[in-house]
């Protein structure tokens, strides 16, 4: 369990720096600076959620595999709530949220979802 655990957390870490190089890269193309918009925030909060949630849908895959998907739902709108709590708040400061922001938080989320459920169903594939 651990061993997945680490696993998961390397890949996640590895493919959100590369999204990271990317979207940076993609600012310095149109010329807009690198650290406006709540960048690390957004990308930290992501990885940081990710990891928490995963751990527990690991345990919970160990005790009740049946209700992992109801538990990987409720964990996404959880996720969601605490976007909307601490993240949204920063980005709506001047009144409205700018396109850039939400390419900031939705690119880093976008990426640990899918590296999220392609975790959960390698390992609801090798239980079944």
């Amino acid at each position: 369990m651990t061993a997945i655990f680490f696993r998961f957390a390397l890949r996640l870490f590895f493919g959100v720096i590369l999204v990271l190089g990317i979207h940076l890269f993609t600012l310095s193309q149109q010329g807009l600076p690198f650290w406006d918009h709540f960048l690390l925030p957004s990308y930290g909060f992501n990885i940081v959620i990710t990891l928490i949630f995963f751990g527990v849908l690991l345990f919970s895959s160990r005790n009740k595999n049946t209700y992992l998907g109801w538990i990987f739902l409720l964990t996404t709108a959880l996720k969601f709530f605490f976007f909307f709590f601490l993240i949204y708040p920063l980005f709506t400061i001047d009144g409205e949220v700018q396109m850039i922001e939400f390419y900031t938080f939705f690119l880093p989320y976008s990426w640990c979802l899918v590296t999220e459920i392609h975790q959960l169903s390698k390992i609801l594939n090798r239980d079944s």
